[in-house]
């Protein structure tokens, strides 16, 4: 096989690559204009100002759905979307502080469609390398493996964020105590708190139960919030102790010390927990290496011994 006919193209590839791209361009081309379509009907007709924000955000924020906002409406309607666990994404949604405001069945959605698109580029660009049951193969594991990747992220993110909140609620509570004690209300401790980490989870959650203290609703609503976002047994205890101080008229600054302690003692017992387990798991790799030492040491001795003998 001489080079040039090496370097062409079988038929069934060009086959292959040009259905590719009039699938793509197809698929462009009606997204395109149904988006300009629907975009304009929605903006000025049935969407109110909250929504029409919210949108806007996420077009600004991932190019996917800016091109395929009407598709991602249609997909994100589909019934067969409940069998994805709608409820944990939501609630994985809230405590991973997602910077775009996604519905549950719109990132489900969103998700779908960047899988779809992957698998169209593996298999596009695959079809030049490989044969095309082999691309497609490829395209559906690859496809496969990000689309879980995307719904596992959302709630490893959520989990590692409550952890961070977590790990900074004993010393955001003793800062509002302290705050307190030198004579500000609750409403300045809170604010003292966000301005000390802004970019902190801890502070984006407690600028979210300030502003919605400033917005006029009561203290036990906005922490009640907090509560179902994060579905934490420390922010519990937090939200139980201060809703009951204010139903007993204890002070604030005095229920947020004790709560700092507690939460202080409950850390310094999990470490020690922790450190206790960590000196039992370090105990095989410990032995091991123990072994290890002891057969480097002992071995030329035995290779001494073992040569003596032979040799007699």
């Amino acid at each position: 096989m001489t080079s040039a006919e090496s370097s062409t193209l079988s038929p069934q590839h060009t086959i292959a690559i040009a259905s590719c791209l009039l699938g793509v361009a197809v698929f462009l081309l009606v997204s395109r204009l149904i988006l300009l379509v629907d975009r304009h009907v929605k903006t000025v007709a049935a969407e109110w100002d909250f929504e029409q924000q919210r949108r806007i955000r996420m077009r600004r924020g991932n190019h996917v759905y800016r091109w395929t906002e009407p598709l991602i409406d249609e997909l994100a309607s589909a019934g067969w979307l409940r069998y994805f666990s709608l409820d944990q994404i939501e609630i994985s949604l809230d405590r991973s502080g997602s910077a775009l405001p996604w519905k549950p069945r719109e990132f489900v959605a969103i998700s779908l469609m960047e899988t779809l698109l992957l698998f169209c580029v593996v298999v596009f660009f695959g079809t030049t390398l490989a044969t095309l049951p082999l691309c497609i193969a490829a395209g559906l594991c690859v496809s496969g493996v990000y689309f879980r990747g995307c719904i596992r992220g959302i709630h490893t993110a959520a989990d590692d964020r409550v952890q961070q909140i977590c790990r900074r609620l004993p010393y955001g509570i003793e800062l509002v105590a302290l705050t307190m004690r030198a004579g500000s209300g609750l409403r300045e401790a809170l604010e003292t708190v966000v301005s000390e980490t802004p970019d902190h989870p801890f502070s984006q959650e407690f600028r979210r139960v300030l502003d919605e203290f400033n917005r006029g609703r009561t203290l036990q609503e906005a922490l009640s919030d907090l509560d179902r976002r994060l579905k934490n047994s420390d922010v519990r205890e937090m939200v139980f102790s201060i809703q009951k101080s204010e139903e007993l008229g204890t002070p604030l600054s005095e229920i947020f010390s004790n709560l700092a302690e507690q939460m202080r003692l409950k850390k310094a017992q999990w470490a020690e927990a922790e450190a206790g387990r960590a000196q039992v798991r370090v105990q095989g790799p410990a032995l091991v290496i123990m072994v290890a030492c002891m057969l480097t040491i002992l071995a030329p001795f035995v290779f001494q011994m073992i040569s003596e003998s032979a040799s007699q």
